[in-house]
């Protein structure tokens, strides 16, 4: 199972893993093939161009907070979705 693949598994668990940090973020975000912008001093922003969607998360400590996990996944599921429609 590659580093990938773990990542993945650790950011579908249930509960919700309060563990994610950032650069794990980014990292997953990119092989989904969403952007990484810097916000500022304090946040980074999730761009899906496709989609429209930008998430912004704020920097706040180690981790990201479960909430913006919960969204970040939900905007994973579609990506997911959107390349299997293709296929």
């Amino acid at each position: 199972m590659s580093t990938l693949d773990k990542l993945k598994e650790k950011f579908n668990a249930k509960p919700i893993p309060n563990n994610i940090t950032f650069d794990e973020v980014e990292r997953l975000s990119k092989s989904y093939g969403c952007g990484v912008v810097s916000g500022g001093k304090h946040s980074k922003k999730i761009v899906d161009v496709p989609s429209g969607t930008v998430i912004p998360i704020p920097m706040h400590g180690k981790y990201v907070q479960e909430a913006y996990v919960k969204e970040l996944k939900e905007l994973f599921d579609e990506i997911e979705n959107r390349n299997q429609e293709v296929d």
